[in-house]
């Protein structure tokens, strides 16, 4: 499976494989969000049923594929030249990720829907994460934005020390497992809120990304004898999807040694996708949650806009009487459509042309095997 081809300032080094996963991520999370009404209907409460009940988890799948695309970006640069341009890649990230970022901030400022200070110091200095605020989706951001800083900054280090992929792998692997005994300790002591949202209790998710892209990089034998067991990944997601259904629900198992679970869970889907997507890559469904996958920061960035004009169909609806059922199908399909248009277009707007400006200024560099950009998951998030 290549991660190359396509064309255009977002499509350079795309693959619809990992467009679906975003896809697959920023439904739902959207679905998490989205407000809706209570039916009897049995098979609108069977689609609810995931996106309600543990759609937010859609964050955690979208923090392993970036660390998968970003990690991807230095460790394959790491295993042709033995070091990173780490200040290249912090400035090609910034063009990437700050100005929508930013336009989002100003846009808040300048509509008044929250007080300043609720949201402007937090996001302008990227400490929301630990500060709160009141534009709730964008916890997520700083935790990849501290992940930005701290991985070159790792690989640095791994580059001046000569390590090699195994031991990269290994002690990637030890931070992942302090982080998880640091989380659960913050657990067991009531930091619910820390364990959530605070970067030295998530990052392990990013890394496990990471240590999937290490091997997929810099041991390319070892990562197609994963890729081959197929059953074993399909068992792997399997039992991803039981601990969804029947963990998520206790917060502190969850919040303690699930969000582990998970990335490891979505590291075997991300590979089960990448290697056995097959003919459903042609199907409709799949290209078409690919596509919603394309513009999912965009979308991840504005989805909550959504939410008012859905509680207003609600209303509208309710008051004319419409049947809880139908009402659920309009209010959910109006609060996705408003969301991917208003992604799509800011995404358009905004985002590709400071791609094409960063494109200019600091073009990626190529060798004579592979290119250095693969797709990337927008910090997205979530």
């Amino acid at each position: 499976m290549k991660l190359f081809g396509g064309t255009g300032p977002a499509k350079a080094g795309r693959a619809i494989e990992l467009d679906f996963v975003r896809g697959i991520a920023i439904i739902a999370v959207m679905g998490f969000h989205f407000h809706a009404v209570h039916t009897d209907n049995v098979l609108l409460q069977i689609i609810e049923y995931p996106l309600k009940n543990f759609g937010r988890e859609g964050v955690n799948l979208f923090f392993t594929l970036s660390g998968f695309l970003v990690g991807g970006l230095l460790l394959r640069q790491y295993a042709e030249t033995g070091h990173v341009d780490a200040r290249r890649f912090i400035v090609r990230r910034m063009f990437r990720i700050w100005p929508a970022y930013y336009v989002l901030i100003v846009f808040h400022v300048l509509a008044g829907r929250h007080p300043w200070n609720t949201f402007l110091f937090q996001n302008m200095t990227h400490l929301q994460n630990y500060l709160g605020t009141s534009i709730t989706q964008t916890w997520s951001l700083a935790v990849e934005e501290h992940f930005y800083l701290v991985l070159p900054a790792l690989l640095l280090l791994f580059s001046r020390l000569r390590l090699g992929a195994w031991t990269i792998i290994g002690v990637l692997s030890a931070i992942c497992a302090v982080t998880l005994t640091a989380r659960c300790f913050a657990v067991a002591g009531g930091d619910l809120q820390g364990a959530f949202a605070y970067t030295q209790y998530r990052i392990d998710s990013l890394l496990i990304g990471v240590i999937l892209s290490a091997i997929y990089w810099m041991k390319p034998g070892i990562y197609h004898q994963i890729a081959k067991r197929k059953w074993l990944l399909i068992g792997s997601v399997a039992l991803l999807c039981a601990w969804l259904v029947l963990a998520t629900s206790n917060i502190a198992l969850d919040e303690s040694i699930g969000y582990t679970i998970q990335a490891l869970g979505f590291a075997a889907l991300i590979v089960l996708v990448l290697e056995y997507s097959g003919s459903l890559r042609t199907t409709w469904i799949y290209r078409g949650v690919a596509w919603v996958g394309l513009y999912s920061y965009g979308i991840y960035l504005w989805h909550s806009l959504a939410l008012a004009p859905g509680d207003m169909v609600i209303r509208k609806a309710t008051a004319l009487g419409l049947a809880p059922g139908v009402i659920w199908i309009v209010a959910l399909m109006a609060q996705f459509v408003i969301a991917i248009v208003i992604g799509y277009v800011t995404t358009r707007a905004i985002e590709y042309p400071f791609l094409l400006m960063r494109n200019a200024l600091f073009p990626e560099k190529r060798s004579s095997s592979v290119r250095e950009e693969v797709p990337v998951a927008s910090g997205q998030l979530s």
